[in-house]
């Protein structure tokens, strides 16, 4: 048994008690009397004896029934709660957690899973014979297992089906499922799951949820048609032993292509300190190794954040960093941990790195002697168009099922609306989208603001940068400024649909009103513009910057574009399965089955799309600790562990024992009365 309100029962007692026990102690009063003799003074000395303050106590029958029932009205003030099996229930839903922290192996050599669905099944046998379950698993996402059904050995197949996923854990979607399918139950067989009117409906069903804790939007979810009051959390962990990547990068050294750099963010999920191997692998290959020691994490501290800096961040966050990685063509780079912890899915990561190549770049420029000079000498495969050259160009010579051909295409003081999806680059000129526009000119304006961290500033001195005059740029508020000036951005950066803009407000050439051309300021001639172009085109390309393009989280859909000439894609998982996606008429499929982490292969191999990979990468389901209480909403609910149970409330109980005492307390106090 316990108690919603205990401290109501103490505060109840110390009320009551020693106000009825002062009136046992206040003495008779008596009239004076004249006696003959004192022969009665012996009677009246036990008398006195009698009527003695704690003799007063003694064989009290009416005090003793009197402090039962105040006894008892104080315990159903405190709201006592009895644990009741679930076969009082009409009506369960159950939920259990499949996320990725659920993949933990406990002492006894199960999984946390595994340990829920037992404790599912059992639940299930613990209903009463007309009772009906439901069943709903969840990670990212939610799925109805088994809908209201009395078959208790159907229900508890569909809870052995119940499989493991790598994904993160979220009970908003869960909710709402259990919340649709709950208000519209009837009491009876015929008529469940149909929509009836509200009078009809059954009383809330108990929600018994299955888990370790683990859930990233919990305080966050919104419960309007289930009974809290009545949810069972049963947690299902012990072990909180667990080192994980939070995050990993590679790229080719910026001056070397051909050579790699990688850095893995790794964190101590425990409570004690803890020395690790990370280990780099290059298309299985184990070409580097390095040793981290890690402090523990204290129980109740969440740990850093990624990108804290060094000087900061706790000791239980590391980073190793791979360097000077010889890494001529392109392939799979890999990161593992070797450590035996109670989490596998966040001891390894990957990304898909591509080979050094060539960036094909399209000039559109009537001509532009300072573009046309120095894109050459940036091994690219440059090809020019005039801007009339490239309106009136067949499609085919600039897209291919809506995507540009080029890598990056660069409009010299042209405007186009011919927009495939792309890069581009915008030199004095913007983009024909919404939002986007060009107002008055700007002149005798220095750079303002920038932000110094931007790849695109890298090796930039900006205080070089003074361009004579510029336009003022109309932008949407999601457009992020590289260089400000004081009244409207110098250099913008934008994505639309699938497209990203640079956009550079000032002109190379610029002329005067009498028609003279001029350089729009000594720097475009100096080392600074060289280094901000060549910064500009290979962040647009990619070719140089991060390949981790193609990395995803558990769960998360993956674009997949499809050439004309495929009809079925395969795509290799991890696990070992192999799916079949039919391309049909569309070119491009959104594939979801990335629940488990590891490298993706595609067959046929698609430029560029060849493969991808799915990381953890996430705090909560790292910390693998249970969680003692589950918060939804602005309610708290303490989880337990084994057998579960229902809380039925017992105050009634406690008051019907009022009503009965003092029943015998008038027959007794009666009887002496009239006696």
């Amino acid at each position: 048994m316990t108690f919603l309100s205990p401290l109501t029962i103490l505060a109840a007692a110390a009320i009551t008690v020693p106000p009825l026990v002062a009136l046992y102690f206040l003495k008779l009063k008596r009239s004076v009397r004249l006696v003959p003799t004192t022969l009665l003074w012996r009677k009246a000395v036990e008398d006195l004896q009698v009527n003695a303050p704690f003799q007063r106590l003694r064989r009290s029958l009416l005090l003793l029934l009197q402090l039962m029932v105040l006894a008892l009205a104080a315990i159903a003030l405190g709201k006592p709660m009895l644990h009741q099996a679930a076969a009082y229930e009409t009506t369960a839903l159950i939920l259990i957690d499949q996320s990725a922290s659920m993949a933990v192996v406990e002492a006894d050599g199960r999984s946390r899973l595994d340990a829920a669905k037992a404790l599912a099944k059992q639940t299930v046998d613990g209903l009463g014979p007309e009772a009906r379950a439901m069943v709903i698993m969840f990670c990212d996402r939610a799925r109805v297992v088994s809908s209201f059904d009395a078959d208790k050995e159907a229900v508890k197949r569909k809870i052995d089906s119940i499989d493991q996923t790598q994904s993160t854990s979220s009970l908003s979607e869960a909710v709402r499922l259990a919340e649709a399918f709950a208000q519209n139950l009837v009491i009876g067989g015929e008529k469940a799951g149909a929509d009836v009117a509200p009078e009809s409906a059954a009383p809330p069903a108990s929600v018994f949820l299955f888990t370790d804790g683990r859930i990233e939007d919990a305080d966050k979810v919104v419960v309007e048609k289930l009974d809290v009051s009545r949810m069972v959390v049963s947690n299902v962990g012990h072990r909180a032993d667990n080192l994980g990547i939070l995050t990993m990068s590679a790229s080719r050294n910026y001056d070397q292509p051909g050579f790699l750099e990688a850095t893995a963010l790794v964190r101590n999920f425990g409570p004690e300190p803890a020395t690790v191997d990370v280990v780099l692998y290059v298309d299985g290959r184990n070409v580097d190794v390095r040793s981290l020691a890690l402090e523990g994490t204290p129980k109740g501290e969440s740990g850093s954040l990624p990108g804290v800096a060094a000087d900061v961040a706790p000791l239980n966050v590391q980073l190793a960093v791979f360097d000077q990685i010889l890494f001529e063509g392109g392939g799979l780079v890999e990161v593992m941990l070797r450590v035996d912890d109670a989490l596998k899915a966040d001891d390894r990561a990957w990304v898909v790195i591509d080979p050094p190549s060539r960036a094909r770049v399209l000039l559109v420029s009537d001509g532009n002697m300072f573009l046309d000079g120095l894109l050459p000498n940036f091994s690219v495969e440059l090809t020019r168009m005039t801007p009339s050259e490239y309106e009136r160009a067949e499609e085919s010579r600039i897209a291919q099922d809506g995507r540009s051909l080029f890598d990056v295409v660069i409009f010299d003081r042209a405007e186009t609306a011919r927009l495939p999806q792309g890069n581009y680059l915008f030199f004095g000129a913007v983009p024909k989208l919404d939002g986007v526009a060009v107002a008055g000119a700007v002149k005798d304006e220095l750079i303002h603001d920038w932000d110094e961290t931007d790849p695109l500033l890298r090796h930039v001195a900006v205080e070089t940068i003074v361009p004579l005059e510029w336009r003022e740029l109309k932008l949407p508020p999601d457009a992020v400024a590289v260089l400000q000036g004081r009244t409207s951005p110098v250099l913008a950066s934008l994505t639309r649909e699938g497209s990203r803009f640079l956009l550079c407000a000032f002109s190379l050439i610029v002329e005067d009103e009498q028609g003279r051309r001029y350089v729009n300021g000594e720097w475009i001639a100096g080392v600074g513009f060289v280094v901000l172009l060549q910064n500009m085109v290979e962040n647009l390309s990619g070719r140089v910057a991060t390949s981790a393009r193609n990395a995803v989280a558990p769960g998360e859909p993956v674009s997949l574009p499809i050439p004309a000439d495929v009809e079925i894609l395969k795509v290799y998982r991890p696990d070992g399965v192999i799916d079949q996606v039919p391309a049909a008429k569309y070119r491009t499929v959104h594939y979801a089955r990335t629940r488990t982490v590891g490298a993706y292969r595609l067959e046929p191999a698609l430029s560029g799309q060849d493969r991808f990979a799915v990381n953890l990468f996430n705090e909560v389901e790292s910390t693998v600790a249970p969680a003692e209480t589950i918060t939804l909403g602005a309610k708290t609910i303490e989880a337990r562990s084994g057998r579960v149970d229902l809380d039925q409330p017992a105050w009634m109980y406690f008051l019907l024992g009022v009503l009965v005492i003092l029943i015998l307390e008038w027959v007794v106090y009666n009887q002496r009365v009239l006696v």
